[in-house]
């Protein structure tokens, strides 16, 4: 099984908590492009979809959680990921 393919999996499972790093891995794997923004503001951008995430980096815990995480796997399954 592919990191692209164990990530999904470990964030469809996700219920809670989601680690940031993971999340940015993935985006990658899925072709998204990270921009760093103001603050802590990050942008995640797909050329070959031209699908936009925007999100803010977690801090001080390295997670995600919550809404964001409920918006993350709202988004990728909208776009036919999960």
């Amino acid at each position: 099984m592919a990191i692209r393919d164990k990530l999904l999996e470990k964030l469809r499972h996700a219920s809670k908590t989601f680690p940031w790093n993971d999340l940015v891995t993935l985006l990658n794997h899925l072709g998204y492009e990270k921009q760093e923004m103001a603050g802590s503001r990050v942008r995640f951008y797909n050329p070959k979809t031209k699908h936009m995430i925007r999100l803010h980096r977690p801090h001080p815990e390295s997670v995600i959680k919550g809404g964001a995480l409920r918006d993350i796997k709202n988004t990728l399954k909208a776009e036919g990921y999960l």
